[in-house]
């Protein structure tokens, strides 16, 4: 035991140091790009391996969401698998359609590359789209280098932490200043729907903006309520100047917000704030539409249905025909010509067509359920859009299927005992492969995304009541009262990633109750990269869907 604690002591000591170190590379980074008043690349601060990024959580309240991002291969195509294992407990499984509930999305994922502008080439739409999304990724790579930074911050001190954590500010928005002078401001003589799209990039500006000063705000009270009372007073100057500086920020953006007369917040009017998020939502979906993939998705099942059809017809017929020529080829008697040998022989007749369709049916319900087995229950491709790549070319290709079958685990309150805990085990399985493509590699592109949500409202009808009273003894122990107590189910998740030889996982508990889906308490044996053990999700993440 004291091996293995030392052990696990060690790994997090080089794992914060690991930590430490790369944080050191982006902050030299941005202070000479700051200094020389370079354009600063948030993306490229620090030189990582692309690697595959796995990601679960909980995104609505009826929507599990896992998310898987993969290299784009330079030369040849790579081969991946993606397994998700939804345990559900027998009192909450409800039958439903698998397919019906699950949610994909395929897309590129923004470029790194510095927003360039060609002199003598006019700017398109796409080409401002992809740059605002470009600027959206750097935005949301300078709040999560500035929550790692606070991060290491709160076990001990870290050198010069109010000029490392000022300079994630400072880049964030040098950047955005950079990013508005090459796409928000009009040229002369261009088309009117450029100058449309234009003052639409300039708005996603700003609510990215918003929203990477809303996540440093946010790093900082963590800082700030999880340090001890020494190292608050420690902290106090340092959080004092940085939230000056994200104020001063504010200030000049809500300005600006103003000025153009974009959508207003007002913390008094639960109108405004609705109107901004639905306008920050419908910004968000049109600039990340030209990231999608298009998908060419077929039933499997629905492609062999004609072959399935026709090869237990064949069979049902022969096995017709042979019995047809046995009753043809029978000795006429006495008895077959009146009688009860007449009704014998249309009896005989009448069960040889109920097998020849009974055996076409059990062929197609065969091959409809065991297809998954041997190769899959549904194919897709997803291809380029035709704006971008006129030839459309394929970029990924991909087998899918769902499975489901009983499952038993040990009873938690004494696993020795022999209790068990029944539920139904659901599987969902994606194979694929990411095929290169050089167009793509050469604009900036890196990774594919793949989405998935899976709904859970079949389940929520078969829930108990989400609160329920619960007696609890006042102090003194001379008085009890009830109070509401929230109900919630637990349903283990786990999601596995295999590609080139290596593995990453992803495994918690979904808890949810009769109202939706609560949180996702992660397993601690997860191989999510984290800075500091228990790190909790500070920040935004980098072009959500």
């Amino acid at each position: 035991m004291l091996r293995w604690r030392s052990r696990v002591v060690c790994d997090v000591s080089v794992t914060i140091s690991l930590a430490r170190a790369r944080l050191a590379g982006e902050i030299l980074t941005l202070a000479q790009a700051l200094a020389t008043s370079e354009t600063i690349s948030l993306a490229q601060t620090a030189e990582e391996p692309l690697e595959a990024e796995v990601r679960i959580g909980v995104h609505d309240a009826s929507r599990l969401e896992w998310s898987v991002s993969l290299p784009l291969p330079e030369k040849v195509a790579k081969s991946y698998s993606i397994d998700v294992e939804l345990d559900i407990p027998s009192n909450a499984f409800a039958r439903h359609a698998p397919w019906n509930q699950l949610q994909t999305f395929t897309r590129l994922e923004a470029s790194e590359d510095p927003v360039r502008h060609h002199e003598g080439h006019a700017q398109t739409i796409d080409s401002l789209r992809r740059g605002a999304l470009t600027l959206a990724n750097r935005l949301a790579r300078a709040s999560e280098g500035f929550s790692r930074h606070t991060l290491l911050a709160r076990e001990s001190w870290v050198p010069e932490l109010e000029r490392g954590l000022s300079l994630w500010v400072d880049a964030a928005l040098k950047t955005a200043a950079d990013a508005r002078e090459k796409l928000a401001v009009p040229e002369a003589n261009e088309p009117i729907e450029v100058g449309r799209e234009r003052a639409l990039v300039d708005e996603y500006i700003s609510v990215r903006l918003l929203e990477m000063l809303a996540g440093v705000e946010r790093a900082l009270e963590t800082l700030v309520e999880e340090a001890t009372p020494k190292r608050r007073e420690e902290l106090a100057p340092v959080v004092t100047t940085l939230e000056e500086k994200i104020a001063s920020a504010l200030e000049r953006e809500v300005a600006h917000r103003t000025e153009r007369k974009f959508q207003r917040t007002d913390a008094t009017s639960a109108a405004a704030l609705e109107k901004y998020l639905d306008r920050s939502s419908q910004l968000k979906k049109h600039f990340q539409e030209v990231l999608f993939l298009e998908p060419e998705v077929y039933e499997v099942a629905d492609r062999l249905h004609h072959w399935a059809a026709g090869a237990a017809a064949l069979i049902a017929s022969t096995w017709a025909f042979a019995l047809q020529i046995l009753l043809i080829n029978r000795a006429a008697s006495a008895g077959t010509k009146i009688g009860s040998g007449i009704v014998m022989l249309a009896v005989l007749g009448g069960l040889v067509y109920a097998s020849k369709d009974r055996l076409k049916e059990l062929g197609r319900t065969w091959i409809a359920g065991n297809v998954h087995r041997f190769y899959a229950q549904r194919v897709a491709r997803f291809r380029a859009p035709a704006r971008r790549l006129p030839k459309r070319d394929v970029i990924v290709t991909a087998r899918e299927s769902f499975d489901s079958v009983s499952s038993t685990r040990p009873d938690p309150l004494n696993p020795e005992s022999g209790a068990e805990l029944h539920g139904t085990l659901l599987r969902y399985s994606h194979k694929g492969s990411v095929l290169p493509c050089t167009a793509l590699s050469d604009s900036g592109v890196r990774r594919i995304k793949h989405v998935f949500r899976y709904d859970f409202s079949p389940l929520f009808a078969r829930l108990d009541d989400a609160v329920k009273k619960v007696p609890v003894v006042e102090e003194g122990g001379r008085l009890v009262r009830f109070v509401d107590a929230p109900r919630c189910y637990r349903m283990p998740v786990r999601l596995f990633v295999r590609s080139e030889g290596r593995t990453w996982s992803e495994e918690g508990t979904l808890v949810l109750h009769k109202r939706g889906l609560d949180r996702l308490e992660r397993a601690s044996k997860s191989t999510r990269e984290t800075v500091m053990p228990n790190q909790p999700n500070v920040g935004i993440e980098p072009d959500h869907s």
